[in-house]
């Protein structure tokens, strides 16, 4: 708290601030910068059966499709 107190009086700052800005360094994990890893959606299927590799954008058609199929002839 003293080390808070100092740095906030450095800063012409409050101890509220330095605090905050402490722990949003500590809490930031280095997934949150745009992570590599692919986006999988986990199945309930056997292991035997091949994974669908399905895009958001295409994921949100077969959404929007699948909502509209009652409205149509």
């Amino acid at each position: 708290m003293i080390e808070a107190k100092k740095r906030a009086a450095e800063r012409k700052s409050n101890v509220s601030a330095i605090v905050n800005e402490a722990l949003m360094v500590a809490f930031r994990s280095p997934l949150n910068t745009g992570s590599p890893i692919p986006f999988q959606m986990p199945t309930f299927r056997p292991a035997s059966c091949q994974r669908a590799q399905t895009s958001p954008a295409e994921f949100e058609e077969l959404l929007v499709a699948e909502a509209m199929k009652p409205y149509q002839s």
